[in-house]
């Protein structure tokens, strides 16, 4: 053979050779294709089972927590029937007492409404209309003040469910005056007026003393001769100091140094003697 084509034959046996190889490396890429395959298929697998549990624990987690809740609100329910049972049993046993007690101990107040359509008999001491049973007394207090050298002056007595609604608005409007939204206002007012229907002065038994000295209802008039003197000897007269100091969360209403109340020597000397309030001294509340 000639060199020239011994040196043909070389370049066709290289060619041969080459695509020879190529023709092996093909399996190889193959199999590194279905091996990436193969680990992508695995990952994937491995992923979605751990992405699945999560959603699952999530799922599993909501329901109980719903479960839960649902349990909260039926045990909620529950005890706020019983609450519920409990204070109407409560309400029919006041009822029942409040049918024994004497006129003179008569609980009126925010959940102790006044018998709709009453009115007492009525009789007048200076400016005022008490019920005619307590106009006595009053007056006997009233010239024994004047005596001790005070001059303590009736400025409210009974008031119809009218009056007192009118009442109710004046204040409730007067805090709006200073700028109060609604709501609050309604609660200051409901703190120093008694709703119509639910206050003392609609059964005749209370009323409102100042010094001839300070009109004001506040805070001051506890400061003058008169109130004082009539705190030191109301109950000897009958009456109490309906709302002493530091007693709201019994009464529901502020310290009012002006409001007396009638219920009789007797109980009212227990009363003021012990601090207490009359729903306290009744065992009642407002």
């Amino acid at each position: 053979m000639k060199i020239k084509d011994r040196n043909k034959w070389r370049r066709y046996k290289r060619r041969i050779a080459k695509k020879i190889r190529g023709i092996q490396s093909i399996p190889r890429k193959q199999k590194i294709l279905t091996g990436i395959l193969v680990i992508l298929l695995i990952t994937g697998v491995i992923l979605g089972n751990t992405f699945g549990r999560t959603a699952a624990e999530k799922e599993a987690k909501k329901k109980i927590a719903a479960a839960k809740k649902e349990t909260e609100q039926v045990k909620a329910d529950w005890e706020a029937e019983k609450e519920e049972a409990k204070k109407e049993a409560k309400r029919e046993e006041q009822i029942k007492h409040e049918d024994e007690r004497p006129w003179n101990l008569v609980l009126v107040n925010t959940s102790h409404p006044m018998q709709d359509g009453y009115v007492p008999e009525l009789a007048t001491v200076g400016d005022v209309q008490v019920d005619v049973r307590i106009k006595d007394a009053l007056e006997k207090m009233l010239q024994d003040a004047r005596k001790a050298g005070v001059n303590p002056i009736p400025c409210s007595g009974y008031r119809s469910v009218e009056r007192q609604t009118q009442i109710f608005n004046e204040t409730v409007q007067s805090w709006l005056d200073k700028g109060e939204n609604y709501w609050t206002a309604y609660d200051k007012t409901s703190q120093e007026v008694q709703l119509p229907g639910t206050s003392e002065h609609g059964v005749g038994l209370a009323v409102d003393i100042i010094s001839n000295q300070y009109s004001n209802l506040d805070a001051g008039q506890a400061d003058t001769p008169e109130a004082k003197w009539l705190q030191a000897n109301c109950q000897k007269y009958g009456f109490i100091l309906r709302y002493p100091p530091d007693k709201q969360d019994e009464t529901g209403i502020i310290y009012e140094a002006w409001h007396y109340r009638y219920v009789g020597e007797e109980d009212a000397k227990k009363i003021m003697e012990s601090g207490q309030t009359l729903e306290e001294y009744l065992s009642e509340t407002y």
